[in-house]
């Protein structure tokens, strides 16, 4: 639904702007390539706050990372391995004392169910609009064993592609 509504939008947007304005408007970020995927990273550490889509359709419309599939590649394997820092951010605070207070204040009923169910939710957070980010960092916290987080985090790599083939058939 959530990619639906961000491709209706850039294919309006497409409509309502000419080429010159937006390239007047986005013109100078759209072409530095070190800014945008520093953006990225950032975005993509911190939750998630700009959507992937955004840089899978730059990745399309610049050409700046190489071939489609290659950019989509570079995009798939950064948000991978910001979802890895996450998850081992995530390790490194799970036993802090902050952190067991927090544990055994208000999580203690939520970590067991973790602990047991959270490679399924890592499978949906790494396939839908939910925060991967925070999923990878609630994992390492909540003590999802690392084979299990990073086998079924490989399933974000997966909708990295399927997003851009549904972007690439729209944006014909």
């Amino acid at each position: 639904m959530f990619l639906a509504v961000l491709v209706s939008l850039f294919l309006v947007f497409e409509k309502m702007f000419p080429a010159d304005e937006r390239e007047a408007l986005f013109g100078t970020i759209y072409d530095n390539i070190g800014l945008v995927i520093t953006i990225f990273v950032l975005s993509e550490i911190f939750f998630g706050i700009i959507p992937p889509e955004v840089f899978m359709l730059w990745a399309l419309r610049t050409g700046h990372l190489g071939g489609f599939l290659s950019g989509i590649g570079m995009l798939a394997a950064i948000s991978y391995l910001a979802g890895a820092f996450n998850y081992n951010v995530g390790r490194s605070i799970r036993n802090t004392a902050f952190f067991t207070k927090i544990r055994r204040m208000w999580l203690k009923k939520s970590l067991i169910l973790f602990e047991r169910f959270g490679g399924y939710l890592i499978v949906v957070a790494s396939v839908t609009p939910l925060p991967f980010a925070g999923i990878a960092l609630l994992s390492g916290a909540g003590n999802v064993k690392a084979k299990t987080y990073y086998l079924n985090s490989i399933w974000r790599i997966v909708r990295y592609f399927v997003y851009a083939f549904v972007l690439y058939e729209t944006s014909l």
